[in-house]
């Protein structure tokens, strides 16, 4: 779907093409040497479920301008998780501010949040963004919490440890992950992982039983956790750290030592964890709860 006026062309899609996803790396890797700021716009995963999209536009998740068929602004929503939530994400050309271009797509991405129901809208901007910090108060966001990018740095292969096991999990764990993600994100225990992301999860187990789960996500040269705990009844013994180690060795035996994650910041004990396991600070994102959503 595109609406175009003159050389000036706003385009809407649900699901990003190999060509989106180069311009929209290109504007990326332009305003970061502009700024030095970071952006959160899950592309990797984007383009992933692009390649097992059906035909048709039933959502709309990109928001694209382009003058003189380049892209000079874009949006784009992310909801994932089990959780219905929209995370909103996106950058302008340098050359290209101050102009309306990104609030217009902004009050397109709002439209589209509005029309979907979701329980809440977050905001996301780099800490170190004056611009998109001002944005946010601009739109009345509401701070609600930063959170940290963190690196593993560490190029030397991590050894076994035969502390815990991680397990591919299967459909059949569907249930307990449900029930791990209400417990460890407050999601709704009755939503079920898609099977792209069932598959990439290991379920973290100590003589058999079940304690926690964590999700492997890799791209071309790099590998990226997430949707890591471990239960209430069996923390403080070492299994968290056992089994961030023992991810990162399987990691390693695909010949991968570039690895992110994200942390809360006020999460004191998971920022520890990964710190002690040879992960460092990249940057800080900021999320903002857009109180013009349908139920704030």
């Amino acid at each position: 779907m595109s609406e175009t006026r003159g050389n000036e062309t706003i385009c809407l899609k649900q699901f990003i093409s190999e060509k989106d996803y180069k311009e929209i790396t290109l504007l990326e890797e332009l305003c970061f040497n502009k700024d030095k700021t970071k952006l959160k716009l899950e592309l990797d995963y984007k383009i992933e479920m692009a390649g097992k999209s059906e035909i048709g536009l039933r959502e709309i998740n990109e928001f694209m301008y382009f003058i003189d068929g380049n892209l000079v602004s874009y949006i784009g929503i992310s909801s994932f998780g089990g959780s219905n939530i929209a995370e909103i994400n996106g950058m302008t050309h340098p050359e290209y501010r101050r102009k309306g271009l990104f609030r217009k797509l902004f009050e397109l991405a709002m439209q589209e949040c509005e029309k979907r129901e979701f329980d809440k809208v977050l905001l996301l901007t780099d800490g170190n963004s004056s611009s998109g910090v001002q944005f946010a108060a601009s739109v009345s966001g509401e701070y609600s919490f930063s959170e940290y990018r963190m690196k593993y740095l560490t190029k030397t292969p991590v050894e076994k440890l035969n502390v815990v096991k991680l397990r591919k999990a299967s459909r059949s764990d569907g249930t307990e992950i449900a029930r791990q993600n209400a417990i460890f994100f407050n999601h709704s225990d009755e939503f079920q992982l898609p099977s792209e992301d069932l598959y990439k999860t290991y379920m973290i187990e100590r003589n058999e039983t079940v304690i926690g789960k964590i999700m492997v996500s890799y791209s071309e040269h790099a590998a990226f956790i997430s949707g890591f705990g471990i239960m209430p009844d069996s923390r403080g013994n070492g299994f968290g750290k056992a089994a961030l180690k023992e991810a990162l060795r399987l990691i390693n035996e695909n010949n991968i030592y570039e690895v992110e994650l994200d942390v809360e910041c006020k999460n004191n004990t998971a920022l520890n964890l990964y710190k002690a396991c040879g992960f460092e600070e990249l940057s800080v994102m900021n999320y903002y709860t857009f109180n013009g959503a349908r139920h704030q």
